[in-house]
């Protein structure tokens, strides 16, 4: 009852702008790895988040020494052992410094990546790496081929409840190199190259998969190529049981046959969502797109309205298992843009559901994202706080299925130093992992710093949140990739 109570409350706070929580109901938040300003000791920045069903999280973060920058490092962190610690790498250069990300926990508790590595302080490329929950070692995961020095580069996305994984590789043959390609890799670590929709006449192409479902299917993008041409990039899909790599339907082409599309996600029925661009009688910008599992055909997701042209800009970033799309949308009032806005799909039918947001300026104009969705259908994001028409910040948001947009600022403890900016990831057991900005000393002392947080909703199965990015998604003019989400 006391969850509810809490809901009810961040509701009313969100329509009215001024309710409060009482302090015996605030969330706990569990910082993730922190810094020390007096000192420049630790990890003073943060950027992705991801969290399993038990509530252990992993992120990465930038580490410094005695206010040194010495890369990026992988991290993970659970209440018990907030404020957590740093996954091991393969290396660093003479100075200390290497780059290390975590980019996926399953339930398990095993984490993938990337590492640089080095040997003897010297450069050897970036492999893709696993972290298994019973220490920090981080353990290399298999490459299709090295270059002439014998470096090459590796990045696991993303891993399922078995222990596989996928993401990318750069090949090489003979030492040549003939661009990224998707990979598997077996729990063992042994990397199987996925296929390709063609290449140019030296064999150099590149695709990726960027998820993965239980079962083992893959999603991605890949380049496609036509007799040696290049025709842009295709969503795809790979089936667990081969490598072979489906490709996935468009809205449409230039007069050349060329247009790009990808795949964000994949869930466990096997159906995709992604986006696509439109083109009828002339470019119309992006398209969030469903392909159907089993299938190949695009479904185009409905917009906000368009330009006076036809235009806009929208992609799909998650989907849930029940077929409940989320991602976001630019918005068109009488053919003027008045930002983006997270949105959700049903998974039957088109129509975009606006999500709520903060608040806008005076001519209505602000920015949301919705990134993920668990299984209860709860939204996760970000989106621009406006009090009284003046820009607030950003601020981490979830929505539930009645669509409005709830501040979890306004679950926790005002006066703990945190403002959280941005929501990554969600359970279905509540467990929120992201990012905000902590000020450990308080107003006047040291300036608050980029810090990854934990926190626990209390009765998710009527909740529900996921993986943000808050967008500032630009309606794509052709020859530029649309924007992926980040905070505006």
């Amino acid at each position: 009852m006391k969850s509810r109570v809490i809901s009810l409350l961040a509701l009313l706070g969100t329509m009215l702008g001024s309710a409060s929580i009482g302090s015996a109901a605030y969330l706990t938040v569990y910082g993730g790895p922190a810094y020390d300003p007096a000192t420049g000791e630790g990890f003073p920045g943060a950027a992705s988040a991801k969290v399993n069903e038990s509530g252990l999280a992993v992120g990465r973060a930038m580490k410094y020494v005695a206010g040194i920058d010495k890369g990026e490092r992988a991290v993970r962190w659970d209440p018990s052992t907030a404020p957590g610690t740093e996954l091991g790498t393969l290396g660093t250069d003479s100075s200390g410094t290497a780059y290390v990300w975590a980019n996926a926990i399953n339930c398990a508790g095993t984490a993938v990546g990337f590492a640089e590595k080095y040997v003897d302080g010297n450069y050897q490329g970036a492999l893709a790496v696993r972290w298994d929950l019973s220490g920090t070692a981080a353990t290399e995961l298999g490459h299709i081929g090295l270059s002439g020095a014998g470096t090459t580069y590796a990045e696991a996305y993303a891993i399922n409840d078995a222990g596989v994984a996928v993401g990318y590789a750069k090949k090489y043959v003979d030492g040549s190199n003939k661009g990224l390609r998707a990979v598997r890799w077996a729990p063992s670590g042994a990397a199987t190259e996925l296929g390709d929709l063609g290449t140019a006449s030296d064999g150099y192409s590149y695709c990726f998969a960027v998820a993965l479902n239980a079962s083992g299917t893959a999603a991605g993008v890949a380049n496609k190529y036509v007799d040696g041409n290049y025709m842009g990039e295709r969503a795809v899909r790979w089936d667990a049981a081969g490598t072979a790599a489906t490709e996935l339907g468009v809205l449409g082409t230039d007069s050349s046959g060329s247009t790009d599309a990808r795949a964000n996600a994949v869930n466990d029925p096997g159906t995709a969502v992604g986006w696509a661009e439109k083109w009828s009688g002339g470019y119309k910008g992006t398209r969030a797109v469903r392909w159907d599992a089993g299938g190949t055909a695009a479904t185009e997701l409905g917009v906000l309205g368009t330009d006076i042209v036809g235009g806009t800009g929208a992609m799909a970033y998650a989907m849930n298992d029940a077929g409940i799309a989320v991602g976001v949308v630019e918005k068109w009032v009488g053919g003027n843009s008045v930002g983006t806005r997270a949105v959700r799909w049903g998974p039957s039918g088109a129509a975009a559901t606006e999500l709520g947001d903060l608040g806008t300026d005076s001519s209505g104009f602000t920015h949301s994202a919705a990134s993920a969705v668990n299984n209860a259908g709860t939204a996760l994001g970000y989106a621009r706080k406006y009090v009284n028409g003046s820009y607030a910040g950003a601020r981490a948001v979830y929505w539930g299925m009645e669509g409005l947009a709830v501040d979890l600022n306004d679950l926790i403890d005002p006066a703990n130093g945190w403002t959280l900016t941005q929501a990554y990831s969600m359970s279905d057991t509540g467990w929120i992992a992201g990012e905000g900005m902590f000020d450990g000393d308080g107003p006047g002392g040291y300036d608050p710093y980029n810090r990854l947080f934990l926190l626990q909703i209390p009765e998710p199965a009527a909740l529900t949140l996921v993986a943000l990015g808050g967008a500032v998604l630009l309606r794509r003019r052709r020859g530029f990739q649309p924007l992926t989400p980040r905070l505006a």
